[in-house]
């Protein structure tokens, strides 16, 4: 039997954006079981800011390459536009998510993911399972 991916332990919250503008932030956490082997804990933060869906995405991966640290996070900027759906690996301190949010771990530079062979391929293809998987996330940028 194939391997189907799951997610466990999902829980949702909503908050007002601590971006500064008043609107808020759907906050939804989980573990996406992406392989047999493979798991990662992550944060989706689902806002509309001025006119515009954006997912915000972190993936907990564990150690990072040069950072010390036993757990980090990646973070990226989804969206839409006249192309079709964008994906931007962003500062994961510019993140819109609460330290809590992303279960206390260490944030990775945009700098850092691209340094890493693999790792913005690992990034999207984690991602891409986890809007196939969670219909709310996978389907917010293109609901009404």
């Amino acid at each position: 039997m194939e391997f189907q991916p799951y997610i466990e332990n999902r829980n949702v919250t909503n908050r007002i954006c601590n971006c500064g503008d008043d609107h808020e932030i759907k906050i939804i956490r989980g573990m996406l079981h992406y392989s047999e082997d493979g798991f990662a804990g992550f944060c989706a933060g689902l806002l509309e800011d001025k006119d515009s869906k954006h997912v915000w995405l972190s993936l907990i991966t564990g150690e990072w390459p040069g950072t010390g640290q036993s757990d980090c996070y990646i973070t990226a900027d989804i969206w839409t536009n006249s192309e079709g759906r964008t994906m931007k690996i962003e500062d994961s301190r510019n993140s819109p998510f609460e330290p809590s949010e992303v279960f206390d771990s260490f944030p990775v530079s945009r700098e850092q993911v691209i340094a890493v062979e693999g790792a913005k391929e690992w990034f999207i293809d984690t991602y891409l399972k986890l809007f196939e998987v969670d219909k709310e996330i996978g389907g917010y940028l293109t609901s009404a």
